[in-house]
C-alpha cells in the first residue's frame, strides 16, 4: 500500500480543517475552529459559506476552544445531504449533530446528542477511555462513527438513528469494533477521517499521530497513516491495511479524506485535508495504490 502526494494547496480563511466531502460541483469543508460550512470550487477556492453553529464566540479566525462544537466529521449521503458530528469530547458543548440539505437553498437542521453520546460513553468498550468522535462514513443505510484513541468504529442504522433523534423509536442497535493502530515514537495513531469507496466495499480511513494524552489538548504532530478496512457482506473486518503518509518536509496531521476518482481496482485519487493545530488548513491531492 502506498500514498503519493500530487499537489498541495493552503486554504485561505478556513481555520483548522477537519472534514471534507466531494460533490458533483466541488467540495464542502468544515473546520473544528469555525462555525461555517464552506463550499469550494474545483480549484479549492472558497465560493460560499453557510452558518451551521452559533458564531458568538467566533472572532473571525478561531472559536474560543472551551465553547466550540468541535465539528470533526463530514460525510455526503446520496447527492444532497451532508452529516456533521461534534466530537463529544466535552459535554454538552460538543454533543451536536447537524444535517445539511443541499437543495437550491441550503437548509440546516441541528440536534443535540447528549443522550446518544452518553449511551456510547456507557458502553464497556469505552471503560477507562473517552468519547472522541472524529470521522463518519455511510454505506447501504448504515452509519459508521469513528472514535479516536481508543480507536473504535460504531456502526448503526442511519434511519433508526434519525427516528431516535425525533423521539419516534428507541436507540438503534450499535455494532462495536475496536482496533489497535500503528505507532510513531510509541504513540498510537488515532482515527481522524473516513469514507467508503463506491465501487468496492472498503472503508478508507486516515489516522494521525499526536503526542497528547487526552482528546481535548493538542500535542506535537508526529505524522499520519492511510488505511483500508473491508466491509464485504455487511461485516466489518478486524484486519486492516495501512501505510504511512511519508513526507520529508513536515509531518502532516491528516483530518479527513474524500474520494476524487476511483481510477481502477487498486488505484484511487483522494483529497486529504490537514490541520497544523495553529489554525492553518491544507489540501493534499493524493493517489492511493494497493
Amino acid at each position: 500500500m502506498e500514498v503519493q502526494i500530487l499537489n498541495r494547496k493552503k486554504l485561505v480563511n478556513i481555520p483548522s480543517g477537519s472534514g471534507i466531502a466531494k460533490t458533483d460541483d466541488g467540495y464542502y469543508v468544515i473546520g473544528d475552529d469555525s462555525p461555517y460550512l464552506y463550499f469550494l470550487d474545483q480549484n479549492f477556492e472558497v465560493i460560499s459559506k453557510t452558518l451551521i453553529s452559533d458564531d458568538q464566540n467566533f472572532n473571525g479566525k478561531r472559536i474560543i476552544k472551551s465553547e466550540k462544537a468541535d465539528f470533526e466529521t463530514l460525510e455526503l449521503i446520496g447527492k444532497n445531504e451532508l452529516v456533521i458530528f461534534g466530537s463529544g469530547g466535552k459535554s454538552p458543548q460538543r454533543d451536536v449533530f447537524v444535517q445539511v440539505f443541499l437543495n437550491e437553498q441550503i437548509t440546516v437542521e441541528k440536534y443535540y446528542l447528549t443522550s446518544f453520546y452518553n449511551h456510547l460513553r456507557s458502553l464497556p468498550v469505552l471503560k477507562d477511555a473517552e468519547l472522541n468522535i472524529e470521522a463518519t462514513a455511510f454505506h447501504e443505510g448504515q452509519l459508521y462513527l469513528f472514535n479516536r484513541r481508543k480507536n473504535i468504529i460504531f456502526k448503526f442504522d442511519y434511519g433508526q438513528f434519525l427516528s431516535f433523534l425525533k423521539d419516534e423509536v428507541a436507540l438503534p442497535t450499535i455494532e462495536v469494533h475496536d482496533y489497535i493502530l500503528p505507532t510513531i515514537n510509541k504513540v498510537e495513531a488515532g482515527f481522524s477521517g473516513a469514507t467508503i469507496l463506491k465501487d468496492q466495499p472498503k472503508i478508507i480511513f486516515t489516522a494521525s499521530v499526536e503526542d497528547t494524552d487526552n482528546p481535548y489538548d493538542d500535542g506535537e504532530i508526529l505524522g499520519s497513516y492511510i488505511g483500508m478496512i473491508d466491509i464485504s457482506n455487511k461485516t466489518i473486518s478486524d484486519q486492516f491495511e495501512y501505510c504511512e503518509l511519508s513526507n520529508s518536509e513536515e509531518h502532516y496531521k491528516v483530518e479527513s479524506v474524500t474520494i476524487e476518482e476511483e481510477i481502477s481496482v487498486g488505484k484511487t485519487k483522494m483529497i486529504l485535508i490537514t490541520d497544523d493545530d495553529e489554525g492553518n488548513s491544507m489540501i493534499l491531492e493524493s493517489v492511493l495504490l494497493w
